[in-house]
């Protein structure tokens, strides 16, 4: 059997293409592990504010090949909805662009994958920077109300933190913010697609 190339995954597409329970579990598997990941960085880097402000593209750099192995596992419609869907109501509750930001993350990178009829390896691997846009929301509350998140900082971290954050925080830092979730996004998607080729097909688990 001749080897697939980047264009396609190694599964083919059931026919009736919904989602079963093993796939709910393994969705929900690695949804768990994809969350926690991403709140070890963010709670871990919280008390030093550049690292804390960095944790878009960290998140994305690192959860690229867990994204990857969880929808090229179950290639169907739905993967990267219900990764959004916990993202979103574990982290990104707090205000409606916060809400909207991580909803149409996972709609666009589901959406991508639709395109790509769930059998193109490209369509998978371009569709991670747009998930990761949700590692944007957390930090919404910038946009929406700055004095709060700064206010909330400060609840936390104290004083000098709250303030060293206020200062690297100027108008457009939302934007910033988006631009470096999807960079890191291209970053975890190309490792993503090295480790999988050298690591996860060879083993027979994508």
């Amino acid at each position: 059997m001749s080897k697939m190339d980047m264009n396609e995954v190694q599964d083919v597409v059931k026919e009736d293409g919904r989602l079963k329970t093993k796939d709910l579990i393994f969705a929900g598997a690695f949804g768990a592990i994809y969350l926690v990941m991403m709140l070890a960085i963010v709670m871990g880097t919280g008390s030093i504010p550049i690292l804390y402000l960095l944790s878009p593209l960290t998140v994305g750099v690192i959860g690229g090949t867990i994204y990857m192995l969880c929808v090229l596992k179950i290639h169907k419609f739905g993967a990267a909805l219900i990764l959004g869907i916990l993202f979103l109501l574990i982290s990104s509750t707090s205000n409606w662009l916060s809400i909207a930001t991580a909803a149409a993350a996972a709609v666009l990178a589901e959406l991508i994958l639709f395109l790509g009829r769930y059998k193109s390896r490209k369509m998978y691997l371009a569709s991670f920077p747009f998930f990761n846009l949700n590692m944007a929301a957390p930090f919404a509350l910038l946009q929406v109300n700055k004095q709060q998140f700064i206010d909330l900082s400060r609840a936390y971290y104290g004083e000098e933190r709250a303030n060293a954050l206020d200062a690297m925080t100027p108008g457009w830092i939302w934007y910033g913010l988006l631009a470096l979730a999807f960079a890191g996004g291209i970053i975890g998607s190309i490792i993503a697609s090295r480790l999988i080729k050298k690591h996860f097909e060879k083993a027979g688990i994508v």
